[in-house]
């Protein structure tokens, strides 16, 4: 008895335990600030935390180096940063942005996509 009460109690603790909190379910009053955005304060973050990490786009690994902007840029210009981060979501590999970073992604590149 005592083990069937262990297993069912263990069961129920890892079934609780696997929950994903989504923050914008969680706080949908939060706004999403894209006036004036800039590569530096919002957009190298963003490529900072989702994309030039090791074993992705950094020097060395074989791809667009983002650790710089002039790696940014080259996926600017050919399109494929708006492509894969917004449109389709496949980048990063982890899930897709948030939608505030999304829509400031969008913001930057309408503005001129400009190192500042």
């Amino acid at each position: 008895m005592k083990d069937i009460l262990g297993i069912t109690l263990g069961i129920c603790l890892m079934v609780t335990s696997c929950y994903y909190d989504n923050e914008e379910d969680l706080y949908p009053l939060q706004t999403c600030n894209t006036d004036s955005v800039t590569f530096q304060q919002q957009i190298k973050p963003i490529i900072d935390a989702n994309c030039a990490l090791s074993g992705c786009h950094v020097p060395g690994t074989g791809r667009v180096d983002y650790t710089t902007f002039q790696g940014v840029k080259i996926v600017v210009d050919d399109g494929r940063l708006r492509q894969r981060a917004v449109v389709e979501e496949t980048m990063p590999p982890s899930g897709p942005l948030s939608s505030c970073e999304q829509q400031q992604i969008e913001a930057w590149l309408d503005s001129g996509a400009l190192n500042n």
